[in-house]
This record gives structure tokens, sequence and C-alpha cells, in this order.
């Protein structure tokens, strides 16, 4: 006992230990992707910063281009705030490598983070974030907040930090604010969209002219660039104010392409004009390289936040008709299913009238085959009928392209009939049914029990080639639909039974009266048709009364199905056996002679003899029959002359001392007689 307990308390501190081991090793990867991650940041601020302040004129510290703050936005915007330390070990390293000021360093850096991190707090909580260029309003509160806003901290920590560590002289005060303000505007505003619009989806989106577009926009902005911002034409070279060409550029980009592709094309152009105009050439290029350089990033930004802008736009509108497409495809797909569901319900009214209408359970089925590949066009299914055992269900009707191949099968092998609920099988569901398991089982199938006053008639099988073909509203059309059939069906059966019960005597099984008088009737028209012949036999049990006095009720009765069961044993299949009444009963035997009859009577009597019922386990008997034999034409033409012929042969028979067959006097004989 003790020697387990320790065991368990060890197999727990390995699994403790383990544990442990397991979230250090996760920790220590997380630290060093951090630390890998604060590096490279740093790295790539400290050389676009360096590559900033070669066009430093004002201070040696202070720039009119300054890359790093749309790197330190986009940073914030796209990885979060806990990189904050790269940006601050990048601005504290290029501004200490520039002045050698630790102090003032670390101030300026102090700066430079705040002011990424504010502007992209600001643009997270009022303009969507890294999202903010995919409307028109959201750009321009990020060149607000962003670009405006924001941008003040830095330069205002950058500015005091300066003059305070006599690095810059108080009465510059002003222009290097304003140069070290609109140097991290121009940033902002020019690099951040290109690094956040690409970094969020880096692949290129083509136009819908193509290639040939995409290579006719190059060749215009190489050539405009260069014609308004280079030495290679005579407008750039004289410095004429030609930038408002630019802007063509810059709308047709936005037109056409989208928010990234105006972000580059602007940073290109932002690119271009700096080069030209520091070699003094464009419309820029006529005050000092400062002011020129200030007024330039003033200006691209200006570009670059209206192609932002129309590229918006244009996205809205195609986000617009976008959406305006998929809501008329929704609603035409909507319709195509009402209209779809509208054929259906009719296709399934139709069906109801139809099976309505029918008298035989045959016309059930052929109407059934008609009527539900119309209901279900898609799928093939059969129709299978619960046997009268109730141990087999048969397969009634079967249709479409991959009918099921089991056409028999027991009750418990089907879900829906152990469960007396619809069963479906498809993408959430692959719990087949046993008739179902095939070589090559549906994707999806639909078991539903057909029941009519709480009795199981069978069950409605469909199958189909799509995994998730059976949605709700097929459901409902499969549980109309065989509810209709079941209540068919169980209206049929019920008719069926009314109709047994009013032409068949229920304790023999035989026609009654009614059925015999209405039979014989049509027998006797056709038989004036054809000029044949009718038999009838009346036969009554000698001594009924008394054999019921003596041995009860119930030996009667067995004694009475008895005889139904033996005569109709002794007819063909065209006779009517029917019990005309009490313990007398007719047979009506068609095409017929009256000698015929007259032989089949006998026949009747003799086979009466060998009946044998039992009375406590007592044969009782012997059992005679006493028989009144007619025929047409001899006794007459109509049903209640011959029905009276037969009867007072009967009686004949009886009067004559029972247990014999009187044939009686036909019409001719009887006028002989007279």
């Amino acid at each position: 006992m003790a020697a387990a307990e320790r065991s368990g308390s060890l197999r727990q501190k390995s699994s403790e230990l383990f544990d442990d081991a397991s979230s250090m090793k996760v920790t220590s990867r997380q630290l060093i992707s951090s630390f890998a991650q604060t590096v490279l940041l740093a790295a790539i601020y400290f050389a676009a910063g360096k590559v900033g302040l070669i066009l430093a004129y004002v201070n040696p510290n202070v720039t009119a281009v300054w890359p790093p703050a749309g790197i330190a936005l986009a940073a914030f915007l796209l990885l979060g705030n806990q990189i904050w330390p790269g940006i601050m070990l990048g601005a504290f390293l290029v501004n200490l490598v520039t002045s050698g000021s630790i102090p003032a360093s670390a101030a300026i850096a102090v700066g430079n983070t705040l002011e990424g991190l504010i502007g992209a707090q600001l643009v997270n909580r009022f303009a969507h974030g890294s999202e903010a260029f995919s409307r028109a309003y959201d750009i321009f509160k990020f060149a607000l907040l962003a670009g405006v806003l924001s941008t003040m901290v830095s330069a205002s920590f950058g500015t005091t930090s300066l003059v305070l560590s006599g690095l810059a002289s108080g009465a510059n005060y002003q222009p290097i604010w304003l140069t070290w303000w609109l140097g991290d505007t121009g940033g902002v505003l020019i690099f951040a969209p290109v690094l956040i619009l690409w970094a969020s989806n880096p692949r290129w989106r083509r136009s819908d002219g193509g290639v040939l577009e995409v290579m006719f926009l190059a060749l215009c902005l190489i050539f405009l660039s260069l014609a308004v911002f280079g030495g290679l034409s005579p407008l750039g070279v004289k410095n004429y104010p030609l930038e408002f060409l630019i802007l063509p550029i810059i709308v047709w980009v936005g037109l056409r392409f989208g928010q990234r592709e105006a972000a580059a094309v602007n940073l290109f152009l932002s690119g271009v004009a700096i080069f030209g105009t520091l070699r003094t050439f464009g419309p820029f290029a006529r005050v000092p390289p400062n002011e020129a350089l200030l007024l330039l990033q003033a200006y691209m930004g200006t570009m670059g936040m209206i192609g932002l802008g129309v590229a918006a736009v244009v996205a809205q509108h195609r986000e617009m008709d976008a959406s305006a497409q998929k809501a008329n495809e929704q609603l035409r797909q909507g319709l195509d299913e009402l209209e779809r569901r509208n054929r259906r319900m009719a296709a399934l009214n139709e069906m109801g009238d139809l099976l309505e209408s029918c008298v035989t359970v045959e016309e059930v089925h052929a109407v059934i085959k008609e009527s539900v590949p119309q209901l279900f066009p898609e799928e093939s299914g059969a129709l299978y009928i619960m046997s009268s055992s109730r141990n087999l269900v048969e397969a009634a009707v079967v249709w479409g392209e991959h009918p099921p191949a089991q056409h028999v099968f027991a009750p418990n092998e089907c879900w829906a009939l152990r469960r007396g609920r619809m069963h479906v099988v498809g993408a959430t569901t692959n719990l087949l049914c046993a008739h179902s398991t095939e070589p090559e089982p549906p994707l999806a199938s639909l078991c539903l029990p057909m029941i009519a006053q709480g009795e199981i008639l069978g069950v409605l099988h469909l199958r189909s080639s799509v995994a998730d073909n059976f949605h709700e509203a097929n459901k409902q059309l499969c549980q109309t639909a065989a509810d209709s059939v079941a209540l068919a069906l169980a209206n049929l059966k019920l008719r069926e039974t009314l109709r047994e019960q009013s032409l068949h005597d229920s304790l023999t099984g035989l026609f009654n009266r009614r059925y015999l008088e209405v039979s014989l009737e049509r027998e006797l028209r056709r038989a004036v048709r054809y000029q044949a012949s009718i038999g009838l036999i009346m036969i009554d049990i000698d001594h009924f009364k008394r054999f019921n006095d003596s041995f009860g009720h119930a030996t009667g009765d067995a004694l009475l199905r008895e005889l139904g069961a033996l005569l109709k044993r002794c007819i063909r299949g065209g006779d009517i056996a029917c019990r005309y009444g009490g313990e007398e009963f007719l047979l009506l035997l068609p095409d017929a002679s009256l000698e015929t009859a007259q032989q089949r009577a006998e026949q009747v009597r003799l086979a009466v003899k060998q009946l044998q019922v039992s009375h406590q386990d007592q044969l009782v008997g012997p059992i005679t029959l006493s028989l009144g034999v007619a025929a047409f034409p001899q006794h007459g033409s109509t049903t209640e002359t011959l029905l009276q012929v037969a009867d007072n042969a009967l009686y004949r028979a009886k009067h004559q001392g029972r247990d014999r067959v009187f044939v009686a006097e036909t019409i001719d004989a009887l006028q002989r007689q007279r």
C-alpha cells in the first residue's frame, strides 16, 4: 500500500516537473522571439533615421524628411503596444550617434515613442486602427490625429531637449519645432500608409484594364515625375509650378487600383521629388533646401491623402456594388427557391387530390410513382409498405437514378421504424440504416415512418448524392408527403374494412345477402346478353335449432364457420357463396346448367357429412343439409323469382325428410301439370 502511494506521488511530481519544463520552454521561446523582434525593429528605425538625418539643415538632429515616424506608427498599429522598446532603442541610438548627448537622446527617444504610441491609440480609438484606410472619413481622421496632433508630442519633446541640453539655440526654437513637426507629419502621411496597407494584404490587385493599363500607368508616372521634378525636361530645370500634373496620376491610381497602390505611387513620387528638389529641379526648388523639403512634404502628404481618399471611396462603391449584387443574387435564389417550393406545393396538392380519389392500393402506388419524383427531382428513393404480418417491409414503389438496392428488409433494420420518427443521415450524422449499407452508400439519406391513427404503415426513404441536401424545408416537405401517403393508405384500409364488413358475413367470412342480390342481378343481365345459364343452390342445416339448444351457441357458431369454409372449398373461382340468413346459405353458380347445379349440390350434401365439430372435446354430429336447386332460365328471369323458386325447393326437400337435394320443377313442367 505504501509502495503504491510512493509510486503515485513520484508520478505526480514527475508530471509537475514536465509541465514546468514545458512552460519554461514556451516562455523562453517567447522571450527569444520578443528580443529578436525588438532588435530588428530598432535596427530598421536606426537605419531609416540615419537616412533621414542626411537631410538635416536647421540642426543635426532635425530633418524635414523623417521616415521613422511612419515606421513607428505602423509598428504600433500592426504589432501592438508591446513593441515600444524597439522604437525607443532605435530612436535613442540614432540620436546618440548624431549628437553624443545621452540625456538629450533619451528625451528625444521618449518623445518619438510617445508620438507613435499616442498616434496609434487615437487611430485605434477613432479611426478603426489598421483598417483606417478602408473609409474616406477614417483616412482624414488618420491624417488629423496621427499626422497632425500626435507628431506635436515628438516635436515638443525633441526641440525642448535640444535647447535645454545646449544642442540648439533658443532663438531657433520655432524653425526647429516646425521642421521637426512637419518632418514627422510627412513621415506619418507618406510612409505609414504604405507599410500598413501592404503588410495587411501584400498581393497585387489587377485593374480592370489588365497588364496594358499597368504598363501605361508606369510610363506616365515615370515621365511626369521626371518632367516635373527631374532635370530631364526644361520644365523641371526652370522650376515651373507644374505640381498639379501629378494629381491626375494620383486620382487614376485611386480610381483604378486601390489604396495600397495609391500609397505606393505617392511614396515613389515623394522619392523622385525629394531627389529632384535637392538637385534644384522642380517647382519647390526656388527656396532654401529646408523650406523646399517642408513644402514638398506637405504637398506630397496632401496628395497621398487625396489618393487614399479617392481609392477608399471607389472601394466603398465596389463593396456596395458587391453587396448589391450579393443581395440580388440572394433575392434571385430566394425567388427561385420560392418558385421551386410553390411548384412542389402544387405537386403535393395534386398528389393529395389524386390519393383521395384512389380506390385501391395499386392506384396509390401508381400515384406515388408519378408524383414523388416531381416533389424530389434530385433524389432517388423508395416507398416501403409494412406487410400484414408486420415482420417485413417491402418496396412498393422505387424511383430515381440510384434507387435503393434492398427491396425487402426487417423493421428493426431501419432507425426510423425503431424510433417512430424521422432519421436523417448527412453532414452531421453518419449512422446509416442497415437497409442502406451498400457498397457505395448515399452521402445523404432520409427515412420517414408513415404513421396514421397510431399505426406504422410503412416508411418513405429518400437518398441524395449531396451531403447536406435534406435541409429544414426539404424535411417539412418529406413529412407532408409521408403524412399524405399514410393518410391515403389508412383511408383505403378503413374503406376496405368497411366494404368487407358491408359485403361479408363476419362469422363465416362469406358474402352476405345484400352482395348476393347485387351479384345475382348483374349475372342475370350478363346471362341474358350472352344466352348463358345460372345455377342457384339454397342450403339449410337440418335441425340447427335443436343442435344450437343442445350444444350451445358457441358450438352452433363453430358449425356455421366450418360450413362456410367447406362451401368456399366446394365452389369454383367465379362462383359466389353467401350466408343468406341464420342457418341458410346460397351458392350462385354462373355459367352452370341445372344438371351441373344439381351435381354440385349433391357433392356439398355428401361433403358436409365429413365435417367434424367438437363440443367439450367431443365430436358432435352427424350434420346433414337440405338443398334446393333452381336455375336460369328454367325457373324464371328475375332475382325475386329465382330466389323464391330456390327457397320453395329447399322447403320441399325438408318436407320430404331432409338430408336431400330437391330440384325445382321447371316452368314448362308446372304448366303441363296444370
